[in-house]
């Protein structure tokens, strides 16, 4: 994980805000636990599922998993490149694709990038916080907030077909910035 962090350092190594990210999930966050929830998760689900890890799921897992920001398909190509050997964007995509089918990955559709799943159970919720300075990414699950929307799909005759609640703004590190 401390190899994604350099890489992530030296890719982004112009943005503050990213390295201050970065600093904040080494320092204070026992983000030790987000991987161990996730990876526990995940790899229950496969084994549920009858489904294998291709070869290029696994680095984009591990490198969605080593912090709570939100990648590109284009970023995750350039990292994992930098690491492995050279991968093509295409191949990003049908790795995300078969995660996001796994459970353990999301799609942002307003900002069109990917992060990670770190919630217990049968992830459902489908709302994020997202900040816009530094992409980081808070998932959310509230109670509330998906029992108003049943009621008002119910209420207006709808059936949803996928829920995602995504509020965009700023996290307490870039705040105080």
């Amino acid at each position: 994980m401390l190899l994604h962090y350099k890489i992530i350092e030296e890719r982004f190594s112009d943005n503050k805000v990213l390295e201050m990210i970065v600093a904040h999930h080494r320092n204070k966050h026992e983000h030790k636990q987000c991987i161990s929830r996730a990876k526990s998760r995940f790899n229950g689900r496969l084994g549920e599922m009858g489904k294998t890890i291709g070869i290029n799921d696994e680095p984009v897992l591990q490198l969605l998993l080593s912090n709570h920001r939100a990648f590109s398909a284009y970023d995750l190509a350039e990292v994992l490149s930098k690491i492995e050997k050279r991968i093509q964007p295409i191949q990003i995509y049908r790795s995300l694709e078969k995660l996001m089918a796994l459970g353990a990955v999301h799609r942002l559709s307003t900002k069109n990038r990917f992060v990670a799943c770190y919630e217990d159970g049968n992830c459902t919720a489908g709302q994020f916080l997202i900040c816009d300075k530094c992409d980081s990414v808070q998932e959310i699950d509230s109670k509330l907030l998906d029992k108003e929307i049943q009621d008002l799909a119910q209420k207006n005759n709808f059936s949803i077909s996928r829920k995602s609640v995504e509020v965009q703004g700023l996290c307490n590190n870039c705040k105080q910035i």
